[in-house]
């Protein structure tokens, strides 16, 4: 992924859009917030703080697996 190449990919998660953008940071959009972190784990704790780490690590295969297919 090049610096110009932002991905950006939408996968619902327990009926929550989850929108995650890649540039130089992760982007997080979700339940109305937003929030940047330079791991995807991170960002995905900011906009989602009440999930467990169960959960947490579930959204964030799903999106990483979404980036993945995009990238393709």
């Amino acid at each position: 992924m090049t610096e110009t190449d932002r991905t950006k990919v939408t996968v619902v998660f327990q009926d929550i859009e989850v929108t995650a953008g890649k540039d130089r940071v992760w982007n997080i959009e979700a339940a109305g917030r937003s929030a940047s972190a330079g791991y995807l784990d991170q960002a995905i704790e900011l906009v989602l703080p009440r999930l467990t780490y169960e959960e947490r690590d579930s959204l964030l295969i799903r999106l990483l697996l979404a980036t993945a297919e995009q990238s393709r």
